[in-house]
């Protein structure tokens, strides 16, 4: 028989709900946040989605006020993220508190009705030093 947990009111998570992905809001929602989030999971409209390890982050390039675009630069990428309303999730991201950001699909949601909600049209994911297609070792 296990014995209580004596630690459990210090975890943020429950052991049932620890590895667990956040799941899909039924709604769009540009992103989610927590406390010390490690990876960022980035999720396009078409896969491959990605999540890079927040400490790779590098930089965060945004338009501040205006709230339309932001660049994050990781040692393996760079994400060049658009839209409107979006100065939280860059607050968010820089504060390692975003758990993923989401690119809005026409064909998975209906358009949000609040317009002053963050709303990410696209996100470009560009791999660095990665070429387009994998190649196949040559024999020496």
């Amino acid at each position: 028989m296990m014995a209580d947990d004596l630690l459990v009111q210090f975890r943020r998570t429950s052991a049932t709900s620890a590895g667990k992905p956040p799941a899909a809001p039924e709604e769009y929602v540009a992103f989610a946040g927590k406390d010390r989030a490690q990876y960022l999971d980035i999720r396009l409209a078409m896969p491959p989605h990605h999540s890079p390890r927040n400490n790779l982050l590098l930089n965060v390039a945004h338009d501040g006020a205006l709230g339309t675009n932001f660049l994050l630069t990781y040692t393996i990428m760079s994400v060049l993220v658009r839209g409107r309303n979006l100065q939280e999730v860059v607050f968010a991201i820089q504060n390692h508190m975003a758990v993923y950001i989401q690119e809005f699909d026409p064909d998975r949601w209906p358009k949000p009705k609040d317009d002053k909600a963050p709303f990410i049209e696209n996100i470009d994911v560009q791999m660095h030093g990665v070429d387009s297609q994998p190649s196949v070792p040559k024999p020496h």
